[in-house]
């Protein structure tokens, strides 16, 4: 189902607002809507997302049974997708999610997830999946040269957008359908890729900093972190902003 529709671009603004326009105008399921390069590349945060020639830049339209309080499943949904994907084509690389939507490789970020959801009454409409990842990019302008890593940089060779896309698309049906059914299967891959479980993290949040070890993740995607005082927080996507702590020797 998923890319059985497929709308290619040489250059856009960004591809989850053009996905986003034909999700309000019905289109189905599964479709995709790709771009060679992105001019206003959307990350978490409304943080612009640098989306240059050589990477994979991809929305999927998603029409989920879910409650809003479900959305940040999708975003973990995604991240695992990614994190499976790289893991198969390249078994060699040790890659990462860190919670919940960025992929990464010895700590730099190769691919991250944004979702962008319509609801009705509590209830999701539909949703868009928007995708990065940096394929064949050699180079990173400051200052994401510091925080950012592509397959390119890892391997030393070039990815086949192609084939990279549709073992994506591939591994993104199968975890959709399997975590309608059994949820619990996709929570175990993304706490089997995890590089924050089991850690020490700070959480910036609206309330304030929280810090804490990073415990579990619960059913619809929380983090739930076990403060100093030994009680437990759970954290939404949304909330805030996290950062490892140095572990204590």
């Amino acid at each position: 189902m998923f890319g059985k529709e497929i709308h290619h671009y040489f250059s856009l603004e960004s591809t989850n607002k053009i996905a986003y326009l034909l999700a309000r105008k019905g289109a189905e399921e599964g479709t995709v809507v790709v771009a060679d390069e992105q001019t206003q590349g959307e990350g978490r945060g409304d943080r612009y997302w640098y989306s240059p020639q050589g990477g994979l830049w991809f929305s999927l339209v998603l029409r989920p049974r879910m409650v809003f309080s479900e959305v940040p499943r999708l975003s973990i949904l995604g991240a695992v997708g990614i994190a499976l994907s790289i893991d198969r084509l390249f078994p060699s690389l040790k890659v990462r999610i860190r919670w919940p939507n960025d992929v990464v490789i010895r700590d730099k970020k190769v691919a991250g997830v944004l979702v962008k959801v319509r609801a009705e009454r509590a209830r999701v409409n539909f949703a868009v999946m928007g995708i990065g990842v940096n394929l064949n990019i050699r180079e990173f302008p400051s200052p994401f040269s510091f925080i950012a890593t592509s397959l390119v940089k890892e391997t030393g060779r070039s990815t086949s957008k192609k084939r990279f896309l549709e073992c994506a698309l591939e591994e993104l049906e199968n975890l959709y359908f399997s975590s309608q059914v059994n949820v619990r299967l996709l929570l175990e891959k993304a706490r089997l890729f995890s590089s924050l479980l089991g850690r020490q993290v700070e959480v910036v949040t609206t309330e304030g900093k929280f810090r804490g070890l990073a415990q579990d993740l619960d059913e619809d995607g929380g983090l739930i972190l076990r403060l100093e005082s030994g009680m437990h927080k759970r954290i939404v996507p949304e909330e805030g902003h996290i950062k490892e702590r140095p572990q204590k020797i």
